[in-house]
C-alpha cells in the first residue's frame, strides 16, 4: 500500500511541476481505483480524480480551487469526534499523515463512508511545500464486516444481548469500580422454568423465538445502566448498576416474574412460561465475578428445587444445602457402578390365608460416608438431577436378576412389584426396555407388577395410556399406587388398564375405630374395586385390628410393618420359607439382612 501511495505521490508531484503533460498525468491518476485529491500549499483543491469525485459526491466545477475542508467533513472512527483535516496536519507538520482505518467521511448527501490511507506533502527540490496529495479508499464494507465480527464476539447471536464473555468483562470492571467507591452490586441469575418442554413439544425454532421475546421483556424491566445478558441456553444474567441494593434486586425479580408470566404468541400458539431468579450481591457474597455468579446460581437452584417461579437470595445455609445436594448427586451417579445400591423386598400377604402373594422391590442406598440414606432424601435428589431414569433401570435389571436367581434355586416368590417414575414413563424406549429385559431373563411377564402413582400418570397423560396398554399386551400387571391421595383417581381407573389398587396408608391409620370416616371411605373404595374386578392391596398395616377389619371388608392383600419391614434378599428367602408353612398371617420378626 505504501509503494502504491509513493507512486501516486510522484504522479501528483509531476503534475504539479508540469514534468509530464496534463493529459498523461490525468490518465494515470484516473486509472487508479483509490480517490486522489491534490491541493495547493494552503489546502485549496487543484485536482481530484473520478474515484475521489464519486466518494465525495461532488462534481468538479463545485470543488476546484476551493478549500478541501469545505467538501470533506471527517470524524474519528471510534468515538466519532471531530478531527483536524489530514491535509491541514500535513501543511502544519510537513510530515506524511496516516488516515486511520475506520475514519468517517461525511459525503455531500449526508451519507457516511469509512475510509483509510495516507496524506503526504509535495515539496520542491529546495524543500518548500508546494502542495498536498491525499489518497483514500472506501473501507465501509470491510469495516462493517469487522464490526459485525466484533459484535458477535461480545453479543449473543440470537437475542443480541451481551454474551457470557461480555458479562464477565462487565462484572470485573464494575466490581473494580464498586471496590473503589465502596458500593455493592446485585447480580441476578435467571432461568426459565421447564423451557426444555417448549423445545420438545413446539420445536427448537419456537424455543428460539420465545428466547428472543423473553430477552426483549427482560431488557424492558431494567435501566440502561443495568446490564442484561444471556449466559447461554435459557439462562440470563442481570448485573445491576453499582449502588443498587439487595432490596432493589428483589423488586426487580418480582418485575421479571410478572413480565415473563404474560402469554407469548409463538407460531400461532399461546405459550406461557415461568422463571426462577437467584440473587447474590457483591461484595457480601463474593469478591470475584466467578464466586458471585456461583452463589447466584446456588440461590437459583434452591428456588428451582422448591417449586420454581420465584426468587431467592443467597445465604451460607443455602450454600451448605447445595453442596450436600451436589455431593449426593455425585454419590448417586457413582452408586450405579460401585455396589452401594441394593434392593430390599417388602412382602405382600394374602389376608385370607396369611401366605406371601409377592413383594415390592424397594431401592436402598448405603453411602460410603453417610451410611444408609433414607429414600425420602435421595429419591427427590435423583428426580431433580435426572438420575431417576438410570436408577429405575438399575432397579428393573436387579429385580430380573434376583428373580432369575430365585427361579434357579427353586424358590417360589410370587410376583415382584417395582415403582416407575414419571421420567421413566416419558422415555420413548420404556416399553421396549421392559420387553427386552423380560425376554432376556425368562421371567414370566405376569410375575412382574409395575406400580405407578396418580401424579406420575398425571404428568404423562398424553402417552401413558399407549404405554400401559402395550405393557398389558406383554402380560405385565399394573398397579395404581397411593390410591386416593392424588388427583382424579376415578378417571384413571376408567382411562388406564389398571389391575391393582394400592390403598394409601393414610386410609388405614386408625381404621379399626368404629364409625370413622376412614371406614366409610374404605368401604366405598373396596366396593368400587370389586365392581371393576380390581385386586386391592392395603398399605401400611400395623396392627391385627387393622388386618381384621380389612379382611372382613373384602380386602384381598395386605402390606405393612405388621407383617414385615423391607428385607434383604436372604432374609426375604427365610420369610418365604416360613410363609409357605403358615396357617395364618405370617409376622416376621427376624433380621433384615
Amino acid at each position: 500500500m505504501l509503494q502504491i501511495f509513493a507512486i501516486i505521490a510522484r504522479q501528483a508531484q509531476a503534475r504539479l511541476f508540469s514534468q509530464q503533460t496534463d493529459k498523461e498525468t490525468a490518465v494515470t491518476l484516473e486509472a487508479i481505483a483509490d480517490g486522489v485529491i491534490c491541493t495547493d500549499s494552503r489546502g485549496g483543491i487543484t485536482f481530484l480524480n473520478s474515484a475521489a469525485r464519486r466518494l465525495l459526491g461532488f462534481p468538479d466545477d463545485q470543488i476546484i480551487g476551493r478549500p478541501v475542508t469545505e467538501f470533506m467533513t471527517m470524524q474519528t472512527g471510534g468515538n466519532r469526534a471531530p478531527m483536524t483535516h489530514p491535509v491541514h496536519q500535513v501543511i502544519t507538520t510537513l510530515h506524511t499523515v496516516r488516515i486511520a482505518a475506520g475514519t468517517v467521511l461525511i459525503r455531500h448527501d449526508g451519507t457516511e463512508i469509512r475510509i483509510e490511507d495516507c496524506c503526504a506533502p509535495i515539496v520542491s527540490d529546495t524543500g518548500v511545500l508546494q502542495g498536498v496529495v491525499m489518497v483514500f479508499h472506501d473501507t465501509t464494507e470491510a469495516y462493517e464486516m469487522q464490526a459485525r465480527v466484533d459484535h458477535l464476539a461480545w453479543h449473543d447471536f440470537l437475542t443480541g444481548l451481551p454474551n457470557r464473555f461480555a458479562i464477565h468483562k462487565h462484572l470485573d470492571e464494575s466490581f473494580s469500580h464498586a471496590l473503589t467507591y465502596h458500593q455493592q452490586i446485585p447480580v441476578l441469575c435467571l432461568d426459565l422454568d421447564k423451557f426444555k418442554l417448549i423445545n420438545d413439544t413446539l420445536g427448537h425454532g419456537s424455543g428460539d423465538k420465545l428466547l428472543v421475546s423473553v430477552a426483549e421483556r427482560l431488557r424492558a424491566c431494567f435501566r440502561l445502566i443495568d446490564l442484561v445478558g444471556r449466559q447461554g441456553g435459557d439462562e440470563f444474567i442481570v448485573v445491576m448498576a453499582p449502588g443498587s441494593s439487595a432490596d432493589d434486586a428483589i423488586l426487580a425479580s418480582a418485575r421479571i416474574i410478572q413480565a415473563l408470566a404474560k402469554p407469548y404468541l409463538i407460531g400461532g400458539e399461546e405459550v406461557r412460561i415461568g422463571c426462577s431468579v437467584g440473587i447474590a450481591v457483591y461484595p457480601q457474597h463474593g469478591s470475584t465475578a466467578e464466586l458471585v455468579l456461583h452463589h447466584a446460581d446456588v440461590a437459583l437452584q434452591n428456588i428451582k428445587a422448591n417449586g420454581r417461579n420465584g426468587w431467592c437470595v443467597f445465604t451460607e445455609e443455602l450454600h451448605a444445602r447445595t453442596l450436600e445436594r451436589r455431593l449426593m448427586e455425585d454419590g448417586l451417579l457413582a452408586s450405579l457402578t460401585d455396589g452401594s445400591l441394593s434392593l430390599f423386598y417388602q412382602p405382600k400377604i394374602r389376608l385370607a390365608d396369611g401366605k406371601a402373594a409377592g413383594c415390592e422391590a424397594l431401592l436402598r442406598w448405603q453411602h460410603p460416608v453417610w451410611g444408609w440414606v433414607a429414600p425420602t432424601r435421595f429419591i427427590p435428589c435423583a428426580e431433580a438431577s435426572g438420575l431417576i431414569g438410570p436408577l429405575g433401570r438399575w432397579v428393573f435389571d436387579e429385580t430380573l436378576r434376583q428373580a432369575q436367581s430365585w427361579t434357579n434355586a427353586g424358590i417360589e416368590f410370587g410376583s415382584i412389584a417395582i415403582n416407575i417414575s414419571a421420567e421413566e414413563l416419558r422415555h420413548p424406549d420404556f416399553v421396549a426396555y421392559i420387553r427386552n429385559g423380560l425376554a432376556t431373563s425368562g421371567l414370566a411377564p405376569e410375575r412382574l407388577q409395575i406400580e405407578l402413582t396418580e401424579s406420575v400418570l398425571m404428568q404423562n397423560v398424553d402417552h401413558a395410556g399407549k404405554y400401559l396398554n402395550q405393557l398389558k399386551e406383554l402380560g405385565v400387571s399394573l398397579a395404581l399406587d397411593d390410591f386416593g391421595t392424588g388427583y382424579s383417581s376415578l378417571s384413571y381407573l376408567a382411562d388406564f388398564p389398571i389391575d391393582v389398587l394400592k390403598i394409601d396408608r393414610s386410609f388405614i391409620h386408625r381404621i379399626d375405630a368404629a364409625g370413622t370416616r376412614q371406614q366409610a371411605l374404605l368401604h366405598a373404595i373396596l366396593t368400587l374395586a370389586k365392581s371393576l374386578s380390581l385386586v386391592v392391596v392395603a398399605e401400611g398395616i400395623e396392627t391385627v385390628e387393622e388386618e381384621n377389619f380389612l379382611l372382613q371388608s373384602g380386602c384381598q392383600v395386605g402390606q405393612g410393618y405388621y407383617y414385615s419391614e423391607p428385607l434383604g434378599h436372604a432374609a426375604y428367602e427365610r420369610f418365604l420359607a416360613s410363609s409357605a408353612h403358615a396357617d395364618g398371617p405370617t409376622v416376621y420378626g427376624g433380621d433384615t439382612g
